[in-house]
């Protein structure tokens, strides 16, 4: 099974972008004196935020420039106005622009220290998110060293780098301390650190501690995403029983809409002798066109009829596999069902245009197949030319000679 889609870094990325918030918003260290804002001052701050708000960058780009552009503001509202400004530039995509903005913050000397370990921190959340894993650890590094009011953070930061740099065991043992941590106090583990757990697990293959995990992010923090993965996690740990339960009901509720889904539902009940269930959901989703009509799913449908003994409705999926596929062995499949009900006509056409398609997994036993049909429509010559080829391909000699034998006789 591959990675749960929310392990890609494209996905982990967007974690930290919700740890970026407004650098003046962070609750202060002891009893730290902050300086005052001017009347002024805190009017456009306050014009500069609603665009921030609204999303409305590029206006807000061009107010944040006006007031830094003021002359008369402190290094504390200078740094509070290129908070703003590296905040707007994120929102537009600007991130290398935003990164420089964070920078330009820390050389300011009169703000606060408060400010200062908060905007370095943003920093570090920025360059993470930008890729520049090295950089972002060298920060994380310095910012240590300073007295934070939650140092967790900076423990989830690093546990998210080395989860993306591979560093695998590193980073589970830095997220699973501040787990640990967390509930010795009696409190539950913050969602996205139950995600960073989960995904650590699923890495080092440690699938049994990666259920619990989901199980907890499952039930503390109930979505229906997790309930998917729930499932995909059981999978993973070889309870395939869980999973069936969990994928059932969830289809029960609401039909699923993901092909990898429906797929892992019809493999369970096929593997727990359900095949007419399996049959029914495979058909129902192809029918909604959430499952694609691929050779592969119309020939897992036509074998799931026919191991519910429900041969008529297998005929036509196994039909349009075999027009799809790049060899003749579905064709030579179809012409079974067709020999089983002694239908010869019907067979003899299947093995003929299985044998014109060609990449047969057995020549011998087509050719063999094939025989036995002409032998039963009376066809004698053609079937004994049928047996010789099965004969002439080394392979299944005995069986074809014996046949000969018997056509001899008659």
């Amino acid at each position: 099974m591959s990675s749960p889609t929310y392990y890609e870094s494209s996905v982990l990325k967007k974690l930290f972008a919700l740890l970026i918030t407004l650098i003046f918003s962070f609750p202060l260290i002891g009893a730290e004196t902050i300086p005052s804002i001017s009347i002024g001052s805190y009017g456009e701050i306050a014009e500069i935020q609603k665009t921030l708000d609204d999303e409305k960058f590029i206006a807000g780009l061009k107010l944040a420039q006006q007031y830094l552009n003021k002359k008369t503001i402190s290094a504390y509202e200078k740094a509070i106005g290129l908070g703003l400004k590296g905040q707007l530039l994120y929102g537009d995509g600007q991130l290398n622009e935003s990164i420089a903005i964070y920078r330009e913050i820390l050389t300011l000397e009169e703000i606060p220290k408060t400010l200062r370990s908060k905007s370095h921190l943003v920093l570090c959340q920025l360059m993470v998110v930008n890729e520049q894993y090295d950089d972002a650890l060298t920060e994380i590094s310095k910012l240590q060293k300073v007295a934070l009011e939650n140092p967790d953070v900076l423990t989830v930061l690093e546990s998210h780098i080395h989860l993306m740099q591979g560093n695998y065991s590193i980073a589970l043992k830095a997220i699973l301390r501040i787990v640990k941590e967390t509930r010795a106090k009696g409190l539950a583990p913050k969602e996205e650190w139950l995600q960073i757990l989960h995904a650590c697990y699923f890495h080092v293959e440690r699938y049994i501690e990666m259920v619990t995990i989901m199980e907890e992010l499952n039930e503390t923090y109930p979505k229906k995403e997790y309930t998917h993965k729930l499932a995909d996690s059981y999978g993973l740990a070889g309870k395939s029983q869980s999973r069936l339960v969990i994928l059932e009901a969830l289809n029960d509720i609401e039909p699923l809409s993901e092909a990898t889904d429906i797929k892992a539902l019809v493999n369970l009940h096929l593997s727990n002798s359900a095949p007419y269930k399996a049959a029914k959901i495979l058909n129902q989703a192809l029918e909604r066109k959430v499952v694609p009509a691929s050779e592969q799913n119309l020939k897992l449908l036509g074998y799931a009829w026919l191991e519910a003994k429900e041969t008529s409705l297998a005929l036509n999926p196994l039909a349009r596999a075999a027009s799809l596929s790049s060899h003749g062995n579905i064709h030579l499949r179809i012409a079974q069902i067709f020999v089983d009900e002694e239908k010869w006509l019907d067979a003899s056409s299947w093995v003929k245009e299985g044998i014109r398609k060609g990449n047969l997994n057995s020549v011998a036993d087509t050719n063999i197949m094939l025989g036995i049909i002409l032998l039963n429509q009376q066809k004698l010559s053609e079937s004994r030319s049928a047996f010789i080829k099965a004969i002439d391909t080394g392979e299944k000699t005995l069986l074809a000679s014996r046949w000969l034998e018997y056509i001899d006789r008659l």
